[in-house]
Order: C-alpha cells, then structure tokens, then sequence
C-alpha cells in the first residue's frame, strides 16, 4: 500500500511531504472500519471518498 501512496504522492495528489509509511496503514485501517459492519450494507463509494479525503486533509 505504501507504493500506492507513494505514487499518489508523485503525481500530486497526496501532499509532498506527507508520511506515506504512517499514511497509508491508516487509510486501510480507516477503509476496513467502513467495510468490517457484517450486518450493514457496504459503503457506498461516496463514503469511502469522504473517509480517503478526511485522512488525507489532516496530512
């Protein structure tokens, strides 16, 4: 997952000095929280674009 971000990072989209190594295992334990409710429907992709984009605004 750190490439990932990493390469977000490169192309802009991620700040330049955001610390993917910390980043990135937040994102997924942000991600998995949305999607861990068994009984619930599944997030829709709006939610989990707002949970990304909470994450990435505190960078």
């Amino acid at each position: 997952m750190c490439g990932a971000v990493t390469a977000e990072r490169e192309l802009g989209r991620v700040p330049a000095d955001a610390e993917v190594d910390l980043l990135a295992p937040t994102l997924i334990g942000a991600a998995h929280l949305l999607f861990a409710d068994a009984e619930g429907a599944a997030p829709t992709d709006e939610e989990v674009r707002r949970v990304v984009a909470a994450v990435v605004a505190v960078v």
